[in-house]
Formats: structure tokens, C-alpha cells, sequence
């Protein structure tokens, strides 16, 4: 009987070590994103869509630098991020071939570290790219359209 609860309970210990999340585990699990989309004047949509490997707390901004066609503006912009929206800023530059979209995305964090960014930009839900690099970098993506 004694062998019986001491299998039992050496048995429960490793399933709770197995179920239990390891370190790197819950380090990723901290992470954001942030995902605006910038409706055009010629009718076009971009998307970008941002992975953080941070909390929202732990991003101090993000800036979008939008290069586009001669002609072309921004007429709206949703931010679809909860407590990142606040911290997102963008310009847009004119100066793009036709039917051509460049995306300059950098993400400032309060860590001190490196943090993983991968930003992903969507022309008319149809047309992706991604770029990856960490934070401070300049994640710059480019998309057309035939």
C-alpha cells in the first residue's frame, strides 16, 4: 500500500512538471500586437500587422512611415490595438512608383534589450510581406500590385 501512494504521488509530481509552462514558455506568452489600417484616397487598403515580443506596457510608441504614390493621402486610420493605439503615430510620404506601397515601422520599448518585431504589411487583404528585426530597427516592407 505504501509503494502504491508513493507511485501515485511521484507520478502527480511529473505531471505537474510537465503541465507547468517553462521559463522561455511564459516569456513568450508576453507579447502584443498592433494591427491599423490605413484606408486610401484611390480606394486602396493597407494593413499592417505588428507581432511585439513585449507587453503594451512595455512599448513606449510605434511610428509608420508610409511611402505611396504621387496623389495618394490617407483619408482614415483604424487602430484595432487595445492600449497600443494610443502610442502609434504615422507620416506619409508621396513618392512611391504607381501601385507601389513601402512600410518604415519602428517600435520603441522600455526594455533595454532586444526584443523580436515582426511587421507584416497587406495590400487589399491580398498582397503580403513581412519583415523581422528588433526593436529601434527600421522594419521596411514593400508591396504592389500588377
Amino acid at each position: 500500500m505504501k509503494k502504491t501512494t508513493q507511485l501515485i504521488l511521484a507520478l502527480s509530481i511529473v505531471a505537474i512538471l510537465i503541465a507547468a509552462p517553462s521559463g522561455d514558455a511564459s516569456a513568450a506568452m508576453r507579447s502584443c500586437r498592433a494591427d491599423p489600417i490605413f484606408k486610401l484616397s484611390n480606394g486602396d487598403m493597407l494593413t499592417l500587422t505588428l507581432e511585439i515580443g513585449a507587453d503594451a506596457m512595455s512599448v513606449r510608441n510605434v511610428t509608420y512611415v508610409l511611402h505611396v504614390p504621387a496623389g495618394v493621402t490617407v483619408i482614415r486610420v483604424t487602430y484595432t490595438a487595445g492600449g497600443i493605439g494610443t502610442k502609434e503615430m504615422y507620416k506619409v510620404y508621396q513618392d512611391s512608383p504607381a501601385k507601389t506601397y513601402t512600410t518604415d515601422t519602428v517600435v520603441t520599448t522600455q526594455n533595454t534589450g532586444s526584443v523580436m518585431v515582426t511587421a507584416t504589411t497587406r495590400l487589399n487583404s491580398v498582397f503580403a510581406k513581412s519583415a523581422s528585426g528588433y526593436n529601434g530597427q527600421h522594419l521596411i516592407v514593400t508591396v504592389s500590385k500588377p
